[in-house]
C-alpha cells in the first residue's frame, strides 16, 4: 500500500474535482429521494408531503395519536435511549427552543419517538426524557407500530450489531420535525439547527397560522 502512494495522489489530483462533484450530486439525489431539505427553520413555503396519523404509547402509559394535542404543533424527534450524541443533542435543542418561546411553548408538544422498541419500553422512556424537559413525552410502540410511523415520516434507521445481542446501536436520520395536529410536517430542522433558529422557525409557523 505505501509504495502506491505517489501514483494514487497523482490520480487523486487528476480526478479530485470529479469526485467532489459526484459526491455533491449523490447527496442532492438523496435529499430529493426522501423529500427533505436541511433547514435552520427559516423557510415555510416548502411542502414536504410527509407525516400523518400514528398511534403509539406514551411513557406515562397513555395511547396517543397525532390528534392527542388538538390545536398544538408537534416537535418530533426520532432516536433511541442508548444514542450517544445525536439524540441527546436534538432533544436538548428542542427543549431549549421551547424555553425561548416563553408562554407560547404551551402551543407546542415535544415528542421523542423511539426507533428501538425492543429496549425502549414506555416505562423506560420516562426517566430518560425527564433528563431534558418535564414536558417532553417519550413514545414507543410495537415493532409494527414503529415501522408504520417510520414509513409515515420517512425516517431512515438501521440496527447495527454489537458485541452481544443486546449491545447493538441504531443508525438513524437526525432531523427534528415540526408538524401540525394532524401529524403533517410543515418544517424540518437539521441536526445543526440552534435552539434560537428552531424557536424562530416555530414562531414563523405561529405567524402563518398553521394551527
Amino acid at each position: 500500500m505505501c509504495g502506491q502512494g505517489a501514483p494514487f495522489m497523482s490520480w487523486l489530483r487528476r480526478n479530485g474535482l470529479f469526485l467532489v462533484a459526484l459526491v455533491a450530486l449523490s447527496a442532492g439525489a438523496l435529499w430529493i429521494k426522501v423529500g427533505l431539505t436541511p433547514d435552520t427553520g427559516q423557510h415555510s413555503d416548502v411542502v414536504f408531503n410527509i407525516g400523518g396519523p400514528f398511534a403509539l404509547t406514551a411513557h406515562d402509559g397513555r395511547t396517543v395519536t397525532e390528534g392527542s394535542w388538538p390545536g398544538k404543533l408537534l416537535l418530533i424527534s426520532f432516536g433511541y435511549r442508548f444514542c450517544p450524541d445525536v439524540c441527546p443533542t436534538n432533544l436538548q435543542t428542542g427543549a431549549n427552543a421551547l424555553g425561548l418561546l416563553g408562554a407560547d411553548a404551551d402551543r407546542v408538544q415535544q415528542l421523542f419517538i423511539t426507533l428501538d422498541p425492543e429496549r425502549d419500553k414506555s416505562e423506560a422512556l420516562g426517566p430518560y426524557v425527564a433528563l431534558f424537559s418535564p414536558h417532553l413525552l417519550g413514545l414507543s410502540g410495537t415493532p409494527e407500530q414503529t415501522a408504520a410511523v417510520v414509513k409515515t415520516f420517512r425516517v431512515y434507521y438501521r440496527k447495527v450489531p454489537g458485541a452481544s445481542a443486546d449491545a447493538y446501536t441504531v443508525d438513524h436520520s437526525a432531523f427534528t420535525f415540526l408538524a401540525d395536529d394532524r401529524g403533517v410536517v410543515i418544517k424540518v430542522f437539521g441536526h445543526e439547527t440552534s435552539a434560537a433558529e428552531m424557536a424562530a422557525g416555530i414562531r414563523q409557523a405561529f405567524r402563518r397560522k398553521t394551527v
